[in-house]
């Protein structure tokens, strides 16, 4: 391990309690010069706001990241520039150590953490972009196929596999700040270009290990230039989910991922497309049949809210990350729920009138103030009934964190309108906290369905839990099932209730 040229010992306020010798040697300071002096006597006057900012972070976070090029003034005059690393001691006193430039990487030490949550590796990098941290940097995203449910690989190999993938990783991350995009994709931080060729032969030698082609793993890579260090902390997440989304192929670009700004531009370009199809009544519902496949009839009818998009009907989420755009998924949503609502109650047939309608909502729409004051508005304008309009409300926590997205689904349960969710875990966590959702659905996620399908009393769990939905009257359906041994599987398990799939086209 690479010792430090030098090392300076700082207060728990900040000031110049003790170096050592090494420091008075090279640097040519007395220790009577430096004792309690504030940390920035050795720093150039423009460098003292940066200091200051990282004397004030949270070190947790930037305990293994090197700082390149630190400029540390002479007793003789001018400054000599380290690398260095700020480590955290007891009764809040810290270390900082001095490098010579260059000879220490940014890669983790032996004991830093695995992955983190996709949510916790996105805060690392907003407080990195708004540390005094000045080197190159990029946002780097790789998916290894290997490690999907779709994979030849048995589990014991995918955890080989895993292990090794996210050791090489850490090595190239910067600070070894490693984050889960999902469970087979990861995003890391890297001081400049990704190395691909050595992220290769390390999978390439797994691959031999495992005595398999490396083919199956299957990796691939992108990296994303942080060409911005100012971009506002609400921009940079909207970029960062907006990447993922195009990464793993749940968000459409036609813009190769290159660089943060170039991601925001085509947010800001994607989200005046929406906005301009809204405010030109380009914009309907897409009805699908939601059918009860043993008694062979149809008990609702899901409504998604489609906008015509370059002549095409299409899901506003196909383009972009909806729950990071509030505003525009309300404005979406109270436009597509008022035209449902007005239409539905004009109908001439009566069974129509009758038939429940599930309107596809964005959970963001339900934590906006105005939402359910507007709704009640709807419905009694239309002279329409609650009963007759349902929710479907995807990515819900989970019900026992509470919160005011579950506040205003109660209450929109309470008023009498369906609710139909995807927290089908729940049921053996809190069933007590779901029979609100009498009378409505529950369904069955297929990345869950998938999950427990390979366990080996997987399919036995999920029949109970079924059981126990149907127990509190909430029927459980699947929907949009990638293949025919997942719908197979579906009626296995007493999953009876589907979604009809969505065949609408562009026009």
């Amino acid at each position: 391990m690479t010792q430090p040229e030098f090392r300076l010992f700082l207060t728990p306020t900040k000031l110049i309690d003790r170096v050592d010798d090494s420091f008075i040697k090279i640097m040519r300071w007395s220790e009577i010069d430096l004792f309690r002096q504030p940390i920035g006597f050795l720093f150039p006057a423009d460098a003292h706001g940066r200091l200051e900012k990282l004397m004030d972070a949270d070190m947790s976070l930037f305990k293994d990241i090197v700082f390149p090029n630190v400029p540390l003034r002479v007793s003789t005059g001018g400054y000599i520039n380290f690398d260095m690393k700020v480590v955290d001691l007891e009764d809040g006193k810290r270390q900082l150590d001095f490098y010579k430039p260059g000879r220490l990487d940014g890669s983790a030490s032996d004991s830093a953490a695995g992955p983190t949550d996709m949510y916790s590796f996105f805060n690392f990098v907003e407080k990195l972009l708004a540390s005094p941290y000045d080197g190159d940097m990029g946002v780097t995203m790789v998916d290894v196929g290997g490690l999907r449910d779709d994979s030849i690989l048995d589990e014991a190999q995918k955890a080989e596999v895993k292990k090794e993938v996210e050791a090489t990783l850490k090595r190239q991350a910067l600070g070894g700040h490693v984050g889960m995009l999902d469970d087979a994709s990861y995003g890391l931080i890297t001081t400049g270009d990704f190395d691909e060729e050595s992220f290769e032969k390390e999978l390439a030698t797994v691959a031999t290990k495992l005595n398999i082609n490396p083919a199956v793993l299957g990796a691939r890579s992108a990296n994303i230039k942080v060409d911005d260090r100012e971009i506002d902390p609400k921009e940079l997440r909207q970029a960062l989910n907006h990447s993922r989304g195009v990464f793993l192929g749940e968000i459409e670009s036609k813009d190769d991922l290159e660089s943060l700004t170039g991601v925001l531009d085509g947010i800001k370009h994607n989200r005046r497309l929406i906005e301009d199809a809204l405010r030109e009544y380009k914009y309907r519902t897409s009805p699908r049949l939601v059918m009860d496949n043993v008694a062979t009839v149809s008990l609702a009818v899901l409504q998604q809210g489609k906008v015509n998009l370059e002549r095409q009907l299409r899901l506003p989420s196909e383009i972009i990350v909806m729950e990071d755009h509030p505003d525009l998924a309300y404005a979406h949503d109270m436009a597509q729920l008022e035209e449902l609502i007005r239409m539905k109650m004009r109908r001439d047939d009566p069974s129509e009138r009758e038939k429940v309608e599930f309107y596809d909502l964005c959970r963001s729409t339900l934590a906006l103030p105005d939402f359910e004051t507007k709704l009640q508005g709807m419905i009694t304008q239309n002279r329409g009934e609650a009963r007759l309009i349902g929710f479907r409300i995807k990515g819900m926590p989970p019900v026992k964190r509470g919160g005011i997205h579950w506040d205003v689904v109660k209450r929109l349960a309470k008023q009498g309108h369906p609710v139909w969710v995807d927290r089908f875990g729940d049921a053996v966590v809190d069933p007590g906290a779901m029979t609100f959702l009498q009378g409505g659905f529950v369904e069955m996620p297929h990345d869950m369905m998938k999950k427990l399908a390979g366990h080996f009393d997987g399919k036995e769990m999920m029949a109970k839990l079924v059981e126990t939905w149907k127990a509190l009257n909430v029927q459980v359906l699947s929907a949009d099932l990638p293949n025919y041994e997942m719908k197979t599987l579906a009626q296995q398990l007493g999953i009876s209730v589907s979604v009809a799939d969505d065949v609408s086209v562009g026009g």
